[in-house]
């Protein structure tokens, strides 16, 4: 009898045994499905939550779940602070030499408005612990933009992902806050603002009711640099008819584009646009 209590038991631990490898390697599975970004704060999380268990007693496969809602939790704050929202994640192995591992990424987001997809190797060095990014592919819906299209080339040759982020990040925002502020003026001036093509264009219409055909254009470009920073680019173009532009004696319409670069260094954006509105379209009594 006591033989086949201990049989029992040798049953029992060998079945306990099997499932806990079996737990492991389907946690093996699941985390090359996790989402692995290029940033120092995420990437020690995701190292610390891919740690194997070596003791074979199922110890650190009891705090799986914590682990990765706190690697969750990290890289929420990294798209929060990068303005990035990853949709899908695919890694796989690809091939291991003597420099490293080759891993192959496919990657899936957007970024505010702007959806992308990148594919990308990267060769993980055991000896040195860097990941290095070897090849990269990034598809944008963007031909009509030739800024992002060059960033894309240059991404492409740089090879650098922070860089990425961090620009398409910045374009965004600026693209946000043109359109919140276009919205803006044209909720508080309904007659006097004018969006033809819509908030999120790049210019906006300042029309005056008492002076058919007399416009001001302001245009607001985004351009990106070579060196991968955001600037605004801002001109208040006059749009008026020959017999009033016979008739301005003082050069207010031909002065325009300057007197509002001057001002909008000395005002600032908003104060500007609403100085320039008072000024041209708003009539007494319409305020």
């Amino acid at each position: 009898m006591q033989k086949n209590i201990i049989e029992r038991c040798d049953d029992a631990i060998l079945s306990l045994k099997q499932e806990i490898q079996e737990l492991k390697e389907q946690y093996e599975e699941n985390r090359r499905e996790i989402v692995f970004l290029s940033s120092a704060n995420i990437r020690k999380a995701l190292d610390t939550f891919y740690v194997k268990s070596s003791n074979g007693d199922g110890t650190d496969l009891k705090n799986t779940e914590a682990k990765f809602e706190n690697c969750q939790h990290e890289i929420e704050f990294f798209e929060t602070v990068i303005g990035t929202e990853i949709t899908r994640y695919l890694k796989k192995t690809e091939n291991k030499t003597e420099n490293g591992t080759i891993y192959s990424h496919k990657l899936v987001g957007h970024c505010s408005f702007l959806p992308f997809e990148m594919e990308f190797k990267t060769l993980d060095a055991q000896e040195t612990k860097i990941c290095e990014v070897i090849q990269l592919s990034i598809h944008m819906d963007c031909e009509e933009n030739s800024d992002l299209l060059n960033l894309i080339s240059r991404t492409h040759k740089s090879r650098s992902l922070l860089g990425f982020f961090r620009t398409l990040s910045s374009f965004t925002d600026w693209c946000e806050y043109r359109q919140s502020t276009f919205s803006h003026f044209k909720v508080k001036y309904p007659l006097a603002v004018g969006l033809p093509l819509g908030s999120s264009a790049d210019y906006m219409v300042l029309m005056n009711q008492d002076l058919p055909g007399c416009e001001l254009i302001l245009v607001w470009k985004i351009t990106i640099n070579e060196d991968g920073s955001v600037t605004p680019v801002l001109d208040l173009l006059p749009k008026i008819p020959e017999q009033a532009k016979a008739v301005d004696k003082t050069g207010v319409v031909e002065n325009a584009a300057v007197n509002f670069k001057t001002l909008l260094q000395a005002s600032g954006l908003q104060a500007t646009i609403e100085n320039i509105i008072h000024s041209f379209c708003v009539t007494r009594g319409s305020d």
